[in-house]
């Protein structure tokens, strides 16, 4: 029996990954095409585009050291390898329609390896609530010299969101237990519902916003190595990459955010005049397809190569069960 249930979950990793990479391929295939209908000037940079990767996955360590951090101030601890593998490997849900598999999948894991349901669902849910809510933050205010441009000096609106925003992160540890109810609803399983340490939520802001600038920076570098330079400021580079990425996120029948982000991304480059059209699309698929590769393959390595080690974590004392 349980040789087939192992064979069975082999079978179906095999499936979905086949499912993502075909979708993703196919997503890419028709960018390109809108590509090669655009004379394009480019002058490809590896060095930066490389560098850009180092600085992307040194974001992604950032992040599970954020979580880390914040399981621990519910006092669960995770060593560094077991968070990064659970984080990488949730990550792939955002592949999945829905995305909130990720989530799921994320809280799952955790508990698997002893961490309690409480601080696993709650860190989990905690995570990417403030991760968005911060990147909508850091998109408002990079961007704003341009919002007050395009608006003729009257950005009251996006004053209003960035309110919004920051009001809804103040009222996180209210609103958790709702979301914790309807994490509970969605996997079936029976958890303590309690507010979120304060601690858990100053890091967990903190963390996120430290990475969407540093988000900024990898596609920044890799912009330059696309196009082979870079005009205009750097917050403007920032804006235009996390408004696209949370507007690809909150699509979320879309997977990945196909198609949403990548469009969103082209609007905002050239409407943030960092380069014409065709530089932006270029830059679109080129975005596409290196996040990809950054996104999926650590997911996939720890999924296939790395057995299930003993647990690093250490005994529980508030929010165990």
């Amino acid at each position: 029996m349980p040789l087939r249930r192992s064979s069975a979950l082999r079978a179906a990793r095999i499936l979905i990954t086949l499912a993502v990479v075909a979708g993703v391929s196919y997503a890419l295939y028709k960018q390109w095409n809108g590509v090669q209908q655009h004379r394009l000037e480019a002058h490809p940079r590896w060095g930066f585009v490389a560098l850009s990767g180092v600085v992307f996955l040194a974001t992604y360590g950032l992040l599970i050291a954020t979580w880390r951090a914040m399981l621990a101030a519910w006092n669960a601890y995770l060593g560094f390898w077991d968070a990064a593998r659970i984080w990488c490997v949730s990550n792939l849900g955002r592949y999945v329609p829905g995305k909130v598999w990720q989530i799921v999948a994320m809280g799952k894991m955790a508990a698997d390896r002893q961490i309690s349901p409480v601080a696993a669902a709650g860190s989990a849910i905690l995570s990417t609530v403030v991760n968005i809510a911060c990147g909508m933050a850091v998109a408002m205010i990079t961007g704003w010299r341009a919002l007050q441009a395009a608006s003729r000096g009257n950005a009251a609106l996006g004053a209003l969101v960035i309110a919004i925003v920051v009001a809804g992160l103040a009222l996180l540890p209210i609103v958790m237990p709702r979301l914790l109810r309807l994490y509970s609803r969605v996997t079936g399983s029976t958890i303590a519902i309690e507010p979120p340490p304060l601690r858990a939520v100053v890091i967990a802001i903190v963390g996120n916003s430290v990475s969407w600038l540093l988000y900024g920076l990898a596609f920044r570098l890799l912009v330059v190595g696309v196009v082979g330079n870079a005009s205009g400021p750097f917050a403007s580079y920032v804006a235009a990459y996390s408004s696209s990425y949370v507007l690809g996120y909150l699509a979320l029948v879309v997977p990945g955010g196909l198609g949403v982000r990548d469009g969103a991304l082209v609007s905002a480059l050239v409407a943030l005049d960092l380069m014409t059209y065709p530089q932006a699309l270029l830059v679109a698929v080129s975005s596409r397809l290196w996040l990809t590769i950054l996104e999926i393959g650590p997911g996939l390595i720890f999924w296939f190569t790395l057995r299930r080690a003993a647990p690093t974590t250490r005994p529980l004392a508030n929010g165990s069960t």
